[in-house]
Protein backbone atom coordinates (compact mmCIF):
# COMPACT_ATOMS: atom_id res chain seq x y z
CA UNK A 1 0.00 0.00 0.00
CA UNK A 2 2.61 2.47 0.36
CA UNK A 3 3.48 5.23 -2.64
CA UNK A 4 0.07 4.81 -2.89
CA UNK A 5 -2.12 8.58 -3.95
CA UNK A 6 -4.89 8.86 -1.31
CA UNK A 7 -7.15 9.08 -4.61
CA UNK A 8 -5.98 5.41 -5.65
CA UNK A 9 -6.21 4.39 -1.91
CA UNK A 10 -10.17 5.39 -2.53
CA UNK A 11 -10.62 3.51 -5.80
CA UNK A 12 -9.17 0.27 -4.35
CA UNK A 13 -11.28 0.70 -1.52
CA UNK A 14 -14.38 1.56 -3.83
CA UNK A 15 -13.44 -1.89 -5.77
CA UNK A 16 -13.27 -4.26 -2.74
CA UNK A 17 -16.44 -3.09 -1.20
CA UNK A 18 -18.26 -3.57 -5.09
CA UNK A 19 -16.94 -6.86 -5.00
CA UNK A 20 -17.46 -7.67 -1.71
CA UNK A 21 -20.70 -6.14 -1.33
CA UNK A 22 -22.60 -6.87 -4.65
CA UNK A 23 -20.49 -9.25 -7.10
CA UNK A 24 -19.42 -12.10 -4.73
CA UNK A 25 -21.51 -11.70 -1.56
CA UNK A 26 -17.97 -11.50 0.58
CA UNK A 27 -18.24 -9.25 4.20
CA UNK A 28 -15.24 -6.95 4.27
CA UNK A 29 -13.16 -4.40 6.21
CA UNK A 30 -10.71 -2.42 5.22
CA UNK A 31 -7.92 -1.14 7.02
CA UNK A 32 -4.50 1.08 6.34
CA UNK A 33 -1.61 -0.19 7.72
CA UNK A 34 -0.35 3.41 7.99
CA UNK A 35 -3.18 3.95 10.14
CA UNK A 36 -2.03 1.40 12.61
CA UNK A 37 1.86 2.00 12.44
CA UNK A 38 1.17 6.08 13.09
CA UNK A 39 -1.28 6.03 15.28
CA UNK A 40 -0.98 7.32 19.21
CA UNK A 41 -3.69 5.51 20.06
CA UNK A 42 -3.32 1.80 18.52
CA UNK A 43 -5.56 0.54 21.83
CA UNK A 44 -9.00 2.39 20.64
CA UNK A 45 -8.20 2.13 16.55
CA UNK A 46 -8.06 -1.65 17.26
CA UNK A 47 -11.05 -1.62 19.57
CA UNK A 48 -13.12 0.50 16.80
CA UNK A 49 -11.76 -2.09 14.30
CA UNK A 50 -12.91 -5.15 15.63
CA UNK A 51 -15.83 -3.82 16.95
CA UNK A 52 -16.91 -3.03 13.86
CA UNK A 53 -15.66 -6.42 12.06
CA UNK A 54 -17.33 -8.45 15.01
CA UNK A 55 -20.69 -6.15 14.34
CA UNK A 56 -20.43 -6.73 10.62
CA UNK A 57 -20.09 -10.57 11.13
CA UNK A 58 -23.62 -10.63 13.19
CA UNK A 59 -21.59 -10.19 16.78
CA UNK A 60 -23.43 -8.53 19.41
CA UNK A 61 -21.57 -5.54 20.65
CA UNK A 62 -23.59 -3.74 22.93
CA UNK A 63 -27.60 -4.68 23.94
CA UNK A 64 -30.65 -2.61 26.07
CA UNK A 65 -31.86 -3.78 28.77
CA UNK A 66 -35.78 -2.71 28.14
CA UNK A 67 -36.28 -3.64 31.95
CA UNK A 68 -33.94 -0.96 32.68
CA UNK A 69 -35.07 1.75 29.71
CA UNK A 70 -38.36 1.22 31.18
CA UNK A 71 -40.03 2.65 34.66
CA UNK A 72 -43.39 -0.10 33.66
CA UNK A 73 -41.19 -3.23 33.64
CA UNK A 74 -41.51 -5.46 30.29
CA UNK A 75 -44.40 -7.47 29.84
CA UNK A 76 -43.08 -11.18 28.80
CA UNK A 77 -45.36 -10.97 25.82
CA UNK A 78 -44.23 -7.44 24.65
CA UNK A 79 -42.01 -8.04 21.37
CA UNK A 80 -40.04 -4.33 20.53
CA UNK A 81 -38.38 -3.60 17.61
CA UNK A 82 -36.55 -0.26 16.88
CA UNK A 83 -36.24 1.55 13.74
CA UNK A 84 -34.11 4.49 12.42
CA UNK A 85 -34.25 6.55 8.95
CA UNK A 86 -32.92 9.21 7.23
CA UNK A 87 -32.81 10.47 3.42
CA UNK A 88 -29.83 12.08 1.81
CA UNK A 89 -29.68 14.60 -1.14
CA UNK A 90 -27.16 15.71 -3.71
CA UNK A 91 -26.87 18.94 -4.93
CA UNK A 92 -29.11 18.49 -7.89
CA UNK A 93 -31.54 15.37 -7.66
CA UNK A 94 -31.99 13.44 -11.40
CA UNK A 95 -32.26 9.98 -12.35
CA UNK A 96 -28.43 9.60 -12.41
CA UNK A 97 -28.08 11.51 -9.30
CA UNK A 98 -30.76 10.65 -7.05
CA UNK A 99 -31.62 10.91 -3.05
CA UNK A 100 -30.70 7.92 -1.13
CA UNK A 101 -32.86 7.06 1.85
CA UNK A 102 -32.03 4.15 4.08
CA UNK A 103 -34.36 2.67 7.18
CA UNK A 104 -32.90 0.63 9.23
CA UNK A 105 -34.46 -2.17 11.72
CA UNK A 106 -33.31 -3.93 14.56
CA UNK A 107 -33.37 -8.03 14.31
CA UNK A 108 -34.45 -8.23 17.81
CA UNK A 109 -36.18 -6.17 20.96
CA UNK A 110 -32.34 -5.55 22.81
CA UNK A 111 -31.20 -3.58 19.35
CA UNK A 112 -27.78 -5.66 19.62
CA UNK A 113 -28.21 -6.41 15.28
CA UNK A 114 -29.61 -4.85 12.65
CA UNK A 115 -30.58 -4.93 9.07
CA UNK A 116 -30.99 -2.25 6.84
CA UNK A 117 -32.73 -1.59 3.50
CA UNK A 118 -31.57 1.46 0.80
CA UNK A 119 -33.38 2.59 -2.22
CA UNK A 120 -32.72 5.68 -4.52
CA UNK A 121 -35.33 7.92 -5.11
CA UNK A 122 -35.06 10.14 -8.36
CA UNK A 123 -37.49 12.62 -10.66
CA UNK A 124 -39.33 11.20 -13.29
CA UNK A 125 -37.93 13.97 -15.23
CA UNK A 126 -36.42 17.39 -14.66
CA UNK A 127 -34.86 17.66 -11.05
CA UNK A 128 -36.34 17.48 -7.90
CA UNK A 129 -36.81 16.41 -3.84
CA UNK A 130 -38.29 15.49 -1.56
CA UNK A 131 -37.54 14.56 1.79
CA UNK A 132 -40.87 11.84 2.24
CA UNK A 133 -39.32 8.36 1.77
CA UNK A 134 -40.95 6.66 -1.26
CA UNK A 135 -40.31 3.66 -0.44
CA UNK A 136 -40.95 3.18 3.00
CA UNK A 137 -43.44 0.45 2.83
CA UNK A 138 -41.46 -2.21 1.22
CA UNK A 139 -38.19 -1.28 3.10
CA UNK A 140 -40.18 -1.59 6.23
CA UNK A 141 -42.18 -4.79 5.05
CA UNK A 142 -38.73 -6.73 4.18
CA UNK A 143 -37.27 -5.27 7.69
CA UNK A 144 -40.15 -6.94 9.20
CA UNK A 145 -40.06 -10.25 7.71
CA UNK A 146 -36.96 -10.59 8.61
CA UNK A 147 -37.42 -9.44 12.40
CA UNK A 148 -39.60 -12.79 11.77
CA UNK A 149 -37.31 -14.85 10.54
CA UNK A 150 -34.65 -14.66 13.24
CA UNK A 151 -37.45 -14.60 16.53
CA UNK A 152 -39.92 -16.78 15.16
CA UNK A 153 -42.90 -13.83 15.94
CA UNK A 154 -43.05 -10.39 14.89
CA UNK A 155 -43.11 -7.34 17.04
CA UNK A 156 -45.90 -5.92 18.80
CA UNK A 157 -44.62 -2.24 19.70
CA UNK A 158 -42.50 -0.67 17.11
CA UNK A 159 -40.60 2.03 17.85
CA UNK A 160 -39.52 3.93 14.73
CA UNK A 161 -36.82 7.24 14.80
CA UNK A 162 -36.98 9.31 11.78
CA UNK A 163 -34.35 12.16 11.18
CA UNK A 164 -33.78 14.87 9.02
CA UNK A 165 -36.92 16.67 8.95
CA UNK A 166 -37.63 20.06 9.03
CA UNK A 167 -40.67 21.32 11.38
CA UNK A 168 -42.70 22.60 8.34
CA UNK A 169 -42.36 18.56 7.05
CA UNK A 170 -44.19 17.33 10.08
CA UNK A 171 -47.31 17.60 8.01
CA UNK A 172 -46.13 15.56 4.94
CA UNK A 173 -44.51 12.62 7.43
CA UNK A 174 -48.01 12.24 9.38
CA UNK A 175 -49.23 12.32 5.86
CA UNK A 176 -47.50 9.83 4.31
CA UNK A 177 -44.78 7.83 5.89
CA UNK A 178 -46.63 7.11 9.11
CA UNK A 179 -49.58 5.68 6.62
CA UNK A 180 -47.10 3.78 4.45
CA UNK A 181 -45.80 2.04 8.13
CA UNK A 182 -49.06 1.39 8.32
CA UNK A 183 -49.44 -0.17 4.90
CA UNK A 184 -46.37 -1.90 5.85
CA UNK A 185 -48.70 -3.50 8.44
CA UNK A 186 -51.80 -4.52 6.82
CA UNK A 187 -49.36 -6.67 4.10
CA UNK A 188 -47.45 -8.49 7.18
CA UNK A 189 -49.87 -8.64 10.56
CA UNK A 190 -53.04 -8.85 8.37
CA UNK A 191 -56.10 -7.68 10.23
CA UNK A 192 -55.92 -4.23 11.99
CA UNK A 193 -56.31 -5.70 14.95
CA UNK A 194 -53.23 -7.59 14.89
CA UNK A 195 -50.93 -4.60 13.97
CA UNK A 196 -48.45 -3.56 16.31
CA UNK A 197 -48.32 -0.60 18.13
CA UNK A 198 -46.68 2.41 16.52
CA UNK A 199 -44.50 5.36 18.29
CA UNK A 200 -42.93 7.85 16.04
CA UNK A 201 -40.44 10.37 16.57
CA UNK A 202 -38.60 12.77 14.43
CA UNK A 203 -34.84 13.66 15.62
CA UNK A 204 -33.71 16.99 15.11
CA UNK A 205 -29.56 17.15 15.15
CA UNK A 206 -29.73 20.52 13.87
CA UNK A 207 -30.81 23.25 16.09
CA UNK A 208 -29.55 26.39 17.90
CA UNK A 209 -30.12 25.68 21.07
CA UNK A 210 -27.47 25.44 23.65
CA UNK A 211 -27.73 24.33 27.37
CA UNK A 212 -25.41 24.99 30.37
CA UNK A 213 -25.38 24.20 33.83
CA UNK A 214 -24.05 27.30 35.93
CA UNK A 215 -22.33 26.65 39.42
CA UNK A 216 -23.81 29.54 41.65
CA UNK A 217 -21.16 29.74 44.02
CA UNK A 218 -18.57 30.41 41.58
CA UNK A 219 -20.62 31.09 38.66
CA UNK A 220 -18.65 28.93 36.14
CA UNK A 221 -20.68 28.25 33.39
CA UNK A 222 -20.30 24.27 31.85
CA UNK A 223 -21.88 21.89 29.94
CA UNK A 224 -24.52 20.27 31.32
CA UNK A 225 -24.28 16.68 32.58
CA UNK A 226 -24.99 13.38 30.39
CA UNK A 227 -28.69 12.25 30.87
CA UNK A 228 -30.04 15.88 31.39
CA UNK A 229 -33.51 15.91 29.83
CA UNK A 230 -35.76 19.29 29.09
CA UNK A 231 -38.91 18.72 28.72
CA UNK A 232 -40.48 21.89 30.14
CA UNK A 233 -40.77 25.45 29.79
CA UNK A 234 -38.79 26.29 26.47
CA UNK A 235 -40.64 23.09 24.74
CA UNK A 236 -43.33 23.32 22.72
CA UNK A 237 -46.47 24.35 24.52
CA UNK A 238 -48.94 21.75 22.98
CA UNK A 239 -46.49 19.21 21.12
CA UNK A 240 -45.31 16.33 22.96
CA UNK A 241 -41.33 16.95 22.30
CA UNK A 242 -37.81 17.03 24.40
CA UNK A 243 -34.68 17.65 24.55
CA UNK A 244 -32.24 15.13 25.76
CA UNK A 245 -27.91 15.15 26.05
CA UNK A 246 -27.12 11.95 25.96
CA UNK A 247 -23.18 12.23 25.42
CA UNK A 248 -20.12 13.93 26.06
CA UNK A 249 -18.63 16.48 24.64
CA UNK A 250 -15.08 15.75 24.21
CA UNK A 251 -14.67 19.59 22.92
CA UNK A 252 -16.98 22.62 22.73
CA UNK A 253 -20.27 23.05 23.56
CA UNK A 254 -22.26 20.11 24.33
CA UNK A 255 -25.14 20.10 21.23
CA UNK A 256 -28.67 17.98 22.73
CA UNK A 257 -31.12 16.28 20.28
CA UNK A 258 -34.16 17.54 19.74
CA UNK A 259 -37.02 15.07 19.47
CA UNK A 260 -40.84 15.42 18.08
CA UNK A 261 -43.40 12.58 19.03
CA UNK A 262 -46.00 12.88 16.36
CA UNK A 263 -47.01 9.48 17.28
CA UNK A 264 -47.54 7.05 20.15
CA UNK A 265 -50.21 4.30 20.10
CA UNK A 266 -47.76 2.71 22.88
CA UNK A 267 -48.70 5.02 25.50
CA UNK A 268 -45.08 6.16 26.81
CA UNK A 269 -44.86 8.05 29.91
CA UNK A 270 -43.30 11.71 29.91
CA UNK A 271 -40.30 9.70 31.44
CA UNK A 272 -40.20 6.45 29.77
CA UNK A 273 -39.57 7.71 26.08
CA UNK A 274 -36.58 10.10 27.08
CA UNK A 275 -35.06 7.25 29.55
CA UNK A 276 -35.56 4.65 26.73
CA UNK A 277 -34.11 6.98 23.80
CA UNK A 278 -31.27 7.60 26.09
CA UNK A 279 -30.98 3.82 26.55
CA UNK A 280 -30.65 3.43 22.90
CA UNK A 281 -27.81 6.00 22.24
CA UNK A 282 -25.33 3.05 24.68
CA UNK A 283 -26.30 0.74 21.66
CA UNK A 284 -24.29 1.88 18.79
CA UNK A 285 -21.79 -1.13 17.85
CA UNK A 286 -19.03 0.79 16.37
CA UNK A 287 -18.10 2.88 19.70
CA UNK A 288 -18.23 2.19 23.29
CA UNK A 289 -19.46 6.04 24.30
CA UNK A 290 -22.70 7.15 23.78
CA UNK A 291 -23.75 8.85 20.65
CA UNK A 292 -25.88 12.22 20.56
CA UNK A 293 -28.77 10.21 18.40
CA UNK A 294 -30.04 6.97 18.94
CA UNK A 295 -27.69 4.05 17.25
CA UNK A 296 -30.59 2.60 14.62
CA UNK A 297 -30.59 6.64 13.69
CA UNK A 298 -26.96 6.90 13.30
CA UNK A 299 -26.76 3.65 11.60
CA UNK A 300 -29.53 4.98 8.82
CA UNK A 301 -27.37 7.81 8.26
CA UNK A 302 -24.30 5.96 7.71
CA UNK A 303 -26.03 3.50 5.30
CA UNK A 304 -27.54 6.35 3.46
CA UNK A 305 -24.04 7.62 2.88
CA UNK A 306 -22.06 4.39 2.03
CA UNK A 307 -24.74 2.98 0.10
CA UNK A 308 -24.24 6.41 -2.29
CA UNK A 309 -20.34 5.57 -2.16
CA UNK A 310 -21.12 2.25 -2.91
CA UNK A 311 -23.48 2.41 -6.11
CA UNK A 312 -23.09 6.04 -7.48
CA UNK A 313 -19.88 7.67 -6.70
CA UNK A 314 -17.63 6.24 -9.35
CA UNK A 315 -17.60 6.23 -13.19
CA UNK A 316 -21.41 4.42 -12.86
CA UNK A 317 -22.56 8.41 -12.24
CA UNK A 318 -20.44 10.41 -14.49
CA UNK A 319 -22.91 10.26 -17.10
CA UNK A 320 -24.58 13.55 -17.84
CA UNK A 321 -28.18 13.84 -16.10
CA UNK A 322 -31.41 13.47 -18.10
CA UNK A 323 -32.86 16.41 -18.04
CA UNK A 324 -30.25 18.62 -16.66
CA UNK A 325 -30.92 21.58 -18.24
CA UNK A 326 -34.69 21.59 -17.26
CA UNK A 327 -35.73 23.75 -14.15
CA UNK A 328 -36.13 22.36 -10.80
CA UNK A 329 -40.06 21.57 -10.00
CA UNK A 330 -40.96 24.45 -7.33
CA UNK A 331 -43.63 22.24 -5.79
CA UNK A 332 -42.58 18.75 -6.49
CA UNK A 333 -45.64 16.06 -5.13
CA UNK A 334 -44.86 12.07 -4.46
CA UNK A 335 -46.29 11.30 -7.97
CA UNK A 336 -43.18 13.37 -9.37
CA UNK A 337 -40.48 10.95 -7.85
CA UNK A 338 -40.27 7.22 -8.41
CA UNK A 339 -37.96 4.62 -6.34
CA UNK A 340 -36.08 1.54 -6.52
CA UNK A 341 -34.82 -0.37 -3.68
CA UNK A 342 -30.78 -0.62 -4.14
CA UNK A 343 -30.12 -4.48 -3.84
CA UNK A 344 -26.47 -6.23 -2.53
CA UNK A 345 -25.31 -9.54 -2.41
CA UNK A 346 -28.32 -12.18 -1.48
CA UNK A 347 -25.75 -13.52 1.30
CA UNK A 348 -25.37 -9.70 2.81
CA UNK A 349 -28.96 -9.01 2.41
CA UNK A 350 -30.30 -9.05 6.17
CA UNK A 351 -26.76 -8.31 6.93
CA UNK A 352 -25.41 -4.77 8.53
CA UNK A 353 -23.28 -4.35 5.33
CA UNK A 354 -22.73 -0.61 5.87
CA UNK A 355 -21.62 -0.53 9.08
Amino acid sequence: MSGRSEEDLKQLKADIKDCGTIKYGIMTQCALLSKIANNRSLAGYCDNLIRKINFKNSGINTKVNLNQALKNKKSTTDSYMFFGADVIHPTNVTRQHPSIAAVVGSCDSLCSTTAVRVCQQFPKEGKCSIETIIGMTDMVEELLDNYCQVNKILPNKIVFYRDGVDDGQFGKVIAHEIPAIIEAFNRIYGDQANHPKLTFIVVKKRHNTRFFNRNPSTKDVYNMSIGTVIDTTIVHPYQNNFYLNSHNAFQGVNHPSLYHVLLDEIGFTADELPLLTYHLCFTDPRSSAAEAIPSVVHQADIAALKARDLFYDDERSSATSVGGRSQPLRDPQLSDLDFKILEVHENLKNRPVFG
